[in-house]
């Protein structure tokens, strides 16, 4: 194929999500611009498709832009679909979130490549994967399209008999990638992805996901970031720096969410050098944490850091109050140390309002009262105490278990392993004991803030 760049050319594509709901809470291609960033140093000419890229939009449909906050996060374009029929039990609107398939067509058939790479999210996302990957097959049909990500990964046998790709990636895209390049007679990169990404104005916009470790300290039941990421490695701080200082010169990004799943392990060696070098800058960067912090591993020094550097709210993993559920799933913290926690974001310059901590419910054999007494502790620290609602994820040591429990068939459809389902109800623990609780944290959040400032 003849291409006027003379290089040859890669599609990323970044799919739409079907689900129920859908937060942008920093929802960004942070993998896909990496891969973008290694295959343009190796001489691709790179291309992105965002599916959930909301800009611009009125001009393009005439849709109305969706609700967006100055912190960066906000709604997507939403348009409500079928229902899947193992869903039809749940009575909310089912929806399809992304640009309309006629743009997302439009803007992929615009597109030259060579190859296709398509990434996906959680396991019961799988059918904006579907979508995508059919569009580029009947587009592009002489291009390679290869899959991967977190359902490609978990739900491998699944993806490999329903969609139509032509290589499934499970794991990290280094060193399989390299093998299907050279069976393509494609350039092959020399060496593992780096700190960086793929640099280009339309790619940043709002806010930019970043991450300076790898993989997990921990191994929870519940939790795949050991089979997703691997064992804890410890990232580089100075060339996070440099990455963080270079987008928001080059695009003025100032804001900045971490990925990472164990932000603050060993971080006299990570973070706390990052920090010092972020809180130097006159540029007044702002940092989030959706993923969370471990509770352990707070303390006066790192709070205070994390003040000065620009961290804004504040997420904590808390999952119960109860002793026996961290022996039981893995054991970070214990109820105690949330006090100690909170006292030093408070003593950091950290306000109540910016501290917010997750209860996990509705996992195999919990009780709701487990999951109240939770909520009513942590909300006795006067923070924010939301309800994290338990999916059930194949790799897990809790994974057999939640197949022997569910009355939904979790081992074969991945669609029932949205928490929006509550695929480990039971006659004690029902959906809407769920709802309850969930009610309960709003009502407790509510008194608690009603009078202080947004």
């Amino acid at each position: 194929m003849a291409h006027t760049t003379g290089k040859p050319q890669a599609l990323l594509i970044f799919p739409p999500v079907y689900d129920f709901a859908l937060y942008d809470l920093f929802l960004r291609p942070y993998a896909l611009l990496k891969l973008g960033r290694w295959l343009e140093r190796s001489g691709y000419a790179v291309t992105l498709v965002n599916a959930l890229d909301y800009r611009k939009i009125e001009n393009e449909t005439g849709l109305k832009t969706p609700r967006r906050k100055p912190d960066g996060t906000g709604k997507f374009l939403r348009r409500v679909v079928d229902k899947p029929k193992v869903l039809s039990s749940l009575t909310r609107h089912y929806a399809r979130y992304g640009v309309p398939h006629h743009i997302l067509e439009q803007k992929i058939r615009q597109t030259h490549p060579d190859i296709i790479l398509i990434t996906s999210g959680m396991t019961y996302w799988y059918q904006g994967l579907q979508e995508v990957v059919r569009l580029a097959k009947k587009l592009h049909p002489h291009a390679p399209v290869v899959a991967g990500g977190i359902y490609a990964t978990l739900c491998t046998c699944h993806a490999k008999n329903i969609l139509e790709a032509d290589e499934i990636i499970a794991g990290p895209a280094y060193p399989a990638l390299c093998t299907i390049l050279k069976n393509l007679n494609l350039p092959v990169p020399f060496a593992p992805p780096e700190e960086e990404y793929l640099m280009h104005p339309a790619y940043y916009y709002d806010a930019c996901a970043i991450r300076l470790n790898s993989g997990c300290v921990f191994d929870c039941s519940y939790c795949a970031s050991r089979t997703l990421g691997g064992e804890f490695s410890p990232g580089k701080a100075e060339q996070l720096a440099r990455v963080v200082k270079n987008i928001n010169t080059r695009f003025s990004i100032s804001r900045f969410a971490f990925y990472d799943d164990a932000l603050l392990a060993q971080k006299q060696k990570g973070i706390i050098p990052f920090l010092n070098q972020m809180k130097t800058l006159d540029a007044k960067l702002r940092f989030y944490v959706p993923n969370g912090l471990h509770i352990a591993y707070i303390d006066t020094e790192s709070a205070k850091l994390m003040k000065q550097a620009g961290f804004r709210e504040i997420r904590l993993g808390f999952e119960s109050a109860r002793h026996a559920f961290h022996s039981t799933h893995g054991f970070k913290h214990t109820a105690e140390m949330l006090g100690r926690a909170v006292d030093a974001l408070k003593s950091g310059g950290f306000a109540p309002r910016e501290i917010a901590v997750y209860v996990l419910a509705g996992l195999p054999g919990q009780y709701p009262e487990a999951v109240e007494e939770s909520i009513r502790f942590a909300a006795a620290f006067g923070i924010q105490v939301f309800v994290a609602e338990y999916s059930p994820i194949p790799g897990t040591r809790l994974w057999p278990e939640s197949v022997a429990r569910s009355s939904f068939p979790i081992d074969q459809e991945p669609l029932t392993h949205n928490n929006t389902l509550f695929a480990l109800q039971w006659e004690r623990f029902t959906r809407k004991d769920m709802e309850d609780l969930k009610m309960l944290a709003r009502t407790i959040r509510h008194e608690l803030f009603k009078n202080s400032p947004d």
